[in-house]
């Protein structure tokens, strides 16, 4: 099969890559969301798999935290594999991690998608560990909560010049996520966060709330929407410097966040944890939080 590998860069491509992540991964993104991360995201490889007009396939290749590996993301349609398309695929994002000075690659997989996992292991890929997913219906959500004594939550909306040191709780408190063994921490740039965080048309930062003990940012919780008007959402980090821990800031924060994103008309939350991360899992668990499919984060080698 002849295939050509390009950047989407029009209106009908970004459509072809959000249909692609739906039957694939059961993610559903609206256009202009896809839209903004390939514009605004230069340094990463963003690879739409063609025959002729018709999409086969997508993938990713973007720096993460994890300094010496590169995060990759490829789907295939159901109809096309077994067909060399996440082989080339795999190869180029290989190609692009050199560029970057990665050695590595690492992405996650569905625990139940066995022909992904098995076109994994082939490779030489290893499970590095497990993160549950889990949803949120906003309209249920147990949002009952008592005050937490001398702690004032905010929205970065409300305070948009507390952004420097929210970004700094988020370095700091970041480094504690587990990542695959051997794998140094590599914070996110300003630049980078703030644009994950509060610019292009899936940011909300009413949602985005700080935990102040007086003057100081103590933690936060962070989320975006899957488009300026999906109902569908992703909180993407709770962080909670190690000195205010175990006071109940984190659920209180989160509870805080999932009362502003009901209002602002979201009505699902989707988030990951660790394994390892039991206390965070409990704190889902308590605002109502149900499972969804496990995700398997696997690191390899890059393509030879």
């Amino acid at each position: 099969m002849k295939l050509r590998f390009e950047r989407p860069s029009r209106q009908a491509q970004y459509e072809q890559w959000a249909e692609i992540l739906r039957r694939v991964s059961g993610d559903v993104f609206d256009v202009d969301e896809i839209a903004h991360f390939v514009a605004s995201d230069t340094e990463s490889a963003f690879l739409l798999a063609l025959s002729g007009d018709e999409a086969l396939g997508c993938g990713v290749g973007r720096p993460s935290s994890i300094q010496s590996s590169l995060y990759a993301m490829a789907r295939v349609l159901p109809e096309h594999r077994g067909q060399g398309v996440g082989t080339q695929m795999y190869e180029l994002l290989s190609e692009h991690a050199r560029k970057l000075g990665r050695d590595s690659l690492w992405g996650r997989v569905r625990e139940d998608d066995d022909g992904s996992r098995s076109f994994l292991r082939n490779r030489g890929f290893r499970e590095a560990g497990r993160e549950y997913e889990v949803v949120l219906d906003t309209a249920s959500a147990n949002l009952s909560t008592e005050r937490v004594e001398g702690i004032e939550l905010v929205s970065l909306a409300e305070r948009p010049d507390l952004e420097p040191a929210v970004h700094e709780v988020d370095c700091e408190v970041a480094a504690d996520v587990p990542r695959p063994e051997g794998d140094d921490f590599e914070p996110q740039p300003y630049e980078r966060w703030r644009e994950q965080y509060l610019e292009g048309p899936g940011a909300v930062p009413d949602a985005v709330i700080a935990a102040l003990d007086g003057q100081e940012v103590v933690g936060y919780t962070g989320l975006r929407r899957r488009g300026a008007s999906s109902p569908i959402a992703e909180n993407m980090l709770t962080a909670v410097r190690p000195r205010w821990r175990r006071r109940g800031i984190a659920t209180a924060l989160k509870r805080e966040q999932v009362a502003r994103a009901r209002a602002a008309g979201i009505e699902q939350i989707f988030t990951t944890n660790d394994e390892t991360n039991t206390g965070m899992r409990g704190v889902n668990a308590l605002l109502g939080y149900r499972p969804a499919p496990t995700q398997i984060v696997v690191s390899g080698p890059l393509a030879t």
